[in-house]
C-alpha cells in the first residue's frame, strides 16, 4: 500500500468522524464513561487483593498466653509442638520479661505501681494463610493437647470479614467488567454501523472500481480505533483522578487493614491497559459493524 493510500484512509476515517459530529461525540462520551467505569471498578478488584496480600503478619496472628505457672522450658516445648503443625508459618516466643521491659517503655507509670512482673510467656503463631486462622485457633485452645495454654487470642472474625469482602468484589468486578465490556462493544459497532449504512452507496461504488474490502474497511476500522483509544485515554485519566481522591480519602481513616503497603497500580499499568481495551473494543466493533456492508 503507497504512502499517499494510508493518507487517504486517514484522511476518510477523520472525515467520518466529522460528517458524525455529534454522533461521534456521544459515542466517544459513551465509550468513555463505560471504560472509566470498567477500569475502576478493575482497579478497586485489584486494589482489594492486594491489599489482602499485603497485610501484615498481625493479621495471620494468634496469641497464645502461657499459664503463669508454666516455666520457660515448658514454653519452649510448647512452642516446638505449634511449629510441627502444618498451617503454621512461624512461632515466636516473647518472655514475660520481654512483655513487663516493653509495658515499662509504654507505660511507666504502670509497672512502678505493680510489686512485681505478673505477665506470662507468649507465643506469636503466624499462620501461612489467613483462612486457616480460626482452626489454628481452635485447635490451639484444646486443653488436652495444650494443657499449659490459659488463653487464644485471635483476629479470624477480621481476617474472615477482609476476605469475604474481597470475594464479594471480586465476583462482582467480574460481572460488572465483563458487562460493560459487551456494552461498550455494543456502542462501538452500532456507532460504525450508522457511519457504514451513510456511506453504503459510497462504498458499493468503490467495490464496483475495483477497490479491495480492506482498502474499503480500513477508514471504519480507523474510526473504531480511535473511538476506543481516545475513549480509553480519557478513562484512564477518570480512573487514576478518581483512585488518587480514594486513596487520600482512605489515608484519612488510619484504619490497621489499609495502612500497609502501597498500590503497584501506577499509571503505567492503567493507561496501557484502557487504551489497550478501548483500541480492541474498537476495532472488534468495526469488524462486526461492516460486515453486513463489506464482504471479503
Amino acid at each position: 500500500m503507497k504512502v499517499s493510500s494510508i493518507g487517504f484512509l486517514f484522511h476518510e476515517a477523520w472525515l467520518n468522524i466529522r460528517r458524525n459530529g455529534w454522533m461521534s461525540v456521544a459515542a466517544l462520551s459513551t465509550i468513555t464513561v463505560s471504560l472509566a467505569v470498567l477500569g475502576g471498578v478493575l482497579w478497586a478488584g485489584l486494589r482489594v487483593h492486594e491489599i489482602v496480600a499485603q497485610q501484615p503478619q498481625q493479621f495471620n496472628m494468634i496469641d497464645v498466653f502461657m499459664k503463669p505457672t508454666a516455666s520457660r522450658q515448658i514454653s519452649l516445648s510448647t512452642k516446638t509442638k505449634i511449629e510441627s503443625i502444618k498451617s503454621v508459618k512461624s512461632v515466636f516466643l516473647i518472655t514475660k520479661e520481654q512483655a513487663w521491659a516493653d509495658l515499662t517503655h509504654r507505660d511507666p507509670t504502670l509497672t512502678k505501681a505493680l510489686p512485681d512482673n505478673p505477665l506470662m510467656d507468649r507465643l506469636q503463631v503466624v499462620a501461612r494463610n489467613g483462612a486457616d486462622v480460626k482452626n489454628l485457633a481452635h485447635l490451639l485452645k484444646n486443653s488436652q493437647l495444650f494443657p499449659n495454654v490459659m488463653q487464644v487470642n485471635d483476629s479470624g472474625k477480621e481476617v474472615r470479614i477482609l476476605l469475604s469482602f474481597a470475594t464479594l468484589v471480586r465476583n462482582i468486578g467480574i460481572f460488572l467488567a465483563l458487562s460493560l465490556a459487551v456494552a461498550t462493544l455494543f456502542i462501538v459497532t452500532n456507532t460504525i454501523r450508522l457511519t457504514a449504512y451513510a456511506r453504503r452507496r459510497e462504498i458499493s461504488i468503490m467495490s464496483l472500481v475495483g477497490a479491495t474490502s480492506w482498502f474499503i474497511r480500513l477508514p471504519l476500522l480507523v474510526e473504531g480505533l480511535f473511538h476506543g483509544v481516545v475513549g480509553g485515554f480519557i478513562g484512564s485519566l477518570f480512573v487514576l483522578a478518581a483512585a488518587s481522591e480514594v486513596a487520600h480519602f482512605v489515608a484519612q481513616l488510619n484504619s490497621p487493614l489499609l495502612m500497609y503497603g502501597t498500590s503497584s497500580i501506577i499509571s503505567w499499568y492503567v493507561i496501557p491497559g484502557l487504551v489497550g481495551i478501548g483500541a480492541i473494543m474498537g476495532i472488534s466493533g468495526s469488524l462486526l459493524a461492516i460486515r453486513r456492508y463489506v464482504h471479503a
